[in-house]
């Protein structure tokens, strides 16, 4: 089951991306964050586009984490608890990410997505608890992108060896978050002046 997303995006690139991550971020078993160091891979092997690969995915998540907030607003607390347990997600989870949403608020969402079992369930404490939408967007959408750049940036990092990215990030944390969103920015910033280069020349 989990190989088929891996496949779509062999297949289909920059639409699977967008396709898989917005679903993987409303919470059904996709693996997030190994699949966007595929992505990474792929750009390290030339296969992809950085640019194509950090729009298509940062565009997904912010769909995927949105449709989750509207959820939330929109059915309630009662659904929460359905949702949850209709994804297969325990009472500890639950009870895991309610503590890191009541403790941090507005900025569980923009580190919820480094934290395990907590990522799927941001936005929808955050439209139970009615927060406005542009305190949500705001957080929400800046925690994705760095997100998206640093799993994106550790795959590129890891090149052959990117199916280790899931130890890495959880052993190494936030380091390798922003070493990997720094080495997306390097590798676009050198793109782009190389491509500069070329138009000079």
């Amino acid at each position: 089951m989990h190989l088929i997303p891996y496949f779509w995006i062999s297949q289909y690139s920059y639409g699977a991306i967008f396709i898989v991550l917005g679903l993987g971020i409303v919470g059904l078993p996709i693996p997030d964050e190994t699949l966007m160091a595929y992505t990474g891979f792929l750009v390290f092997r030339g296969t992809l586009d950085p640019y194509g690969v950090v729009a298509a995915a940062f565009a997904g998540t912010s769909c995927g984490i949105t449709l989750g907030y509207l959820l939330g607003r929109t059915l309630g607390h009662p659904f929460l608890n359905r949702y949850a347990m209709k994804t297969g997600m325990d009472r500890e989870r639950i009870e895991k990410a309610e503590s890191f949403y009541n403790r941090y608020g507005k900025f569980a969402l923009f580190f919820g997505y480094f934290v395990p079992g907590v990522r799927h369930l941001t936005a929808l404490m955050a439209g139970t608890s009615l927060m406005p939408y542009r305190v949500f967007a705001t957080f929400a959408y800046a925690g994705g992108f760095l997100w998206t750049l640093a799993l994106v940036g550790l795959g590129y990092l890891l090149g052959e060896q990117w199916h280790h990215v899931y130890m890495f990030s959880h052993r190494y944390g936030i380091p390798l978050v922003l070493l990997g969103a720094a080495l997306v920015i390097a590798v676009f910033y050198r793109r782009r002046a190389d491509r500069k280069g070329s138009e000079d020349s």
